[in-house]
């Protein structure tokens, strides 16, 4: 993520500079067809990320523009790929035919594509490009014929490197590709880490912990109400900290879920407990987050942007250090470093802890780890393939059916239109 931040970074700031940027979809302008119909009529789909370009040689009748791509991985026509994969560690080079002036002229800019093509006399002839989104990418998979993916397990283990899958079925006779992925989570060590949630002692419960739900599909999760919180003297947590009740620098690690439309309350708050108006919170804010830090003097609030209402299990990752720097992950990616002004972040020294208060949702995961290094390992961003023919394709003959008639719904729309 940080690699693919700093590659939109250097393109919009070459591309403001007086140097004409290659944009290999500019090759199709006139021919673009939709995402469906490309899936369907491409014997090789796969995701890369270009790492070189040959221009156009004036003398070249043809008018072939090669561009070289890492592959990330293979949609359709793994087999035809293979002879690229085996011998060029992972480097295939794709033709397009015609001419484009601003990539004769400019240097490459490095951007990742799904590129359509066909394989014709030995080589692989770029039929369409358009660049990686999400939603493109399910876009290609849904036409391929898989179901969307579902969330992320539970992470098998609380530290220590576990690992956590999501599945998808095949909606169709046969689809190309994989139904499982796996990564590794919590990478962070056990010693050095604590988990509120798993509290043994139920005097901290609100209301009585006994009264607590789990989430039918999740029995790892607690189903928290406005009224259901844990509220404990920090010190409870970390009783080696000699004059501080919570370490001054850390990393927050949840695991959480909205339900019903939630758009309010605290997920997490240190609160001093002789000054009323000094406390760091974080807060939902409408369906995002943002981490209040409140004294005498004034509030702070940094925003983290999310996507929390999707109703969908989300892994975040907050790391406070120096006083004064907020790194956010979210889902696995690097979100925002926030940089306030020095001393900005007072942890206060007499802190209670209070986990949910006024949050209505599901709750998973909260650990905390006394440094703010590790704010990245919550879990990995690098997926695991994998094939399982244990994962039945139990769905219905009239959801296929649905399905199918879906996809020539969606290609009948998407035909004369542009790849957007």
């Amino acid at each position: 993520m940080r690699l693919n931040v700093f590659c939109s970074f250097l393109f919009l700031l070459l591309c403001g500079l007086p140097i004409r940027c290659c944009d290999l979809e500019q090759f199709f302008t006139e021919k673009q067809v939709s995402v469906e119909e490309s899936t369907s009529t491409s014997q090789v789909i796969f995701r890369g990320f270009t790492t070189a370009a040959t221009p156009t040689l004036p003398n070249d009748v043809r008018g072939v523009f090669t561009a070289y791509f890492e592959l990330i991985n293979t949609y359709k026509g793994a087999n035809a790929l293979d002879v690229w994969v085996t011998s060029t560690y992972r480097n295939v080079n794709v033709s397009f035919f015609g001419r484009d002036p601003e990539c004769d002229e400019s240097i490459a800019i490095p951007e990742e594509y799904i590129i359509f093509g066909n394989v014709k006399d030995g080589e692989l002839r770029a039929t369409s490009i358009v660049k990686w989104d999400e939603n493109t990418d399910q876009r290609v998979w849904s036409t391929l014929g898989w179901s969307k993916w579902t969330d992320w397990s539970a992470c098998s283990v609380t530290c220590s490197t576990g690992i956590q899958q999501r599945i998808r079925h095949c909606l169709l006779a046969d689809c190309p590709g994989f139904n499982v992925e796996q990564r590794h989570c919590n990478l962070f060590g056990c010693p050095d880490t604590v988990n509120p949630l798993a509290l043994n002692e139920g005097k901290f419960f609100h209301p009585s912990r006994d009264r607590w739900q789990k989430v039918p599909d999740r029995p790892t999760a607690w189903r928290l109400k406005p009224n259901s919180y844990i509220w404990l003297p920090s010190s409870q947590l970390f009783p080696d900290l000699n004059a501080r009740a919570f370490p001054k620098e850390f990393t927050l690690f949840i695991t959480l879920r909205l339900q019903n439309d939630s758009n309010m309350g605290t997920i997490f708050s240190l609160r001093s407990r002789r000054k009323q108006d000094t406390y760091l919170s974080l807060e939902i804010a409408g369906f995002d987050l943002k981490l209040v830090h409140a004294t005498s003097n004034g509030t702070d609030v940094v925003r983290i942007p999310t996507t929390l209402d999707d109703k969908k299990w989300h892994q975040i990752a907050i790391g406070v250090r120096d006083d004064s720097v907020v790194e956010t992950y979210i889902d696995c990616q690097w979100s925002r470093t926030d940089i306030l002004k020095k001393d900005t972040i007072d942890i206060p020294k007499d802190s209670d802890l209070i986990v949910g208060y006024l949050f209505s949702g599901d709750l998973e995961q909260m650990s905390i780890v006394s440094d703010p290094t590790m704010v990245s390992l919550q879990c990995s961003n690098l997926k695991t393939p994998i094939i399982d023919p244990t994962v039945k394709d139990n769905v219905k003959e009239e959801n296929k059916l649905k399905l199918f008639k879906g996809q020539k719904k969606r290609q009948n729309i998407y035909h004369k239109r542009k790849i957007l």
